[in-house]
């Protein structure tokens, strides 16, 4: 009699451990799950944010572009031509032709 109970208590101690680190694993679990479910929520707020951009950007790509003129600068009336480059490569370009009609 005392063999058996011996037996069911290492019994009951081996399966109580199996318990104990089932439920620290599931605990495990999860805080990872949690933790994976507020990425994808934060991912998912990006994503319509993103949509939200795009269709308004597209919107704005669909509108007559006649209504943006005088609103905003256009940029490529800050770009500064360099006429100097200009007259550079003009004098290089006759220093060539007198040194083809000398040479």
């Amino acid at each position: 009699m005392s063999g058996t109970f011996i037996a069911l208590i290492i019994l009951a101690a081996i399966i109580g451990g199996y318990l104990i680190d089932y439920q620290k694993n599931k605990l495990k679990w999860q805080s990872t799950n949690t933790k994976q479910d507020e990425e994808v929520g934060d991912l998912r707020k990006l994503v319509q944010q993103l949509k939200k951009r795009i269709e308004n950007l597209e919107a704005i790509a669909a509108e007559n572009p006649d209504e943006f003129k005088g609103k905003e600068p256009n940029p490529r009336d800050f770009i500064e031509i360099d006429e100097e480059e200009a007259i550079k490569k003009e004098n290089q370009q006759k220093v060539a032709e007198q040194v083809k009609t000398k040479g």
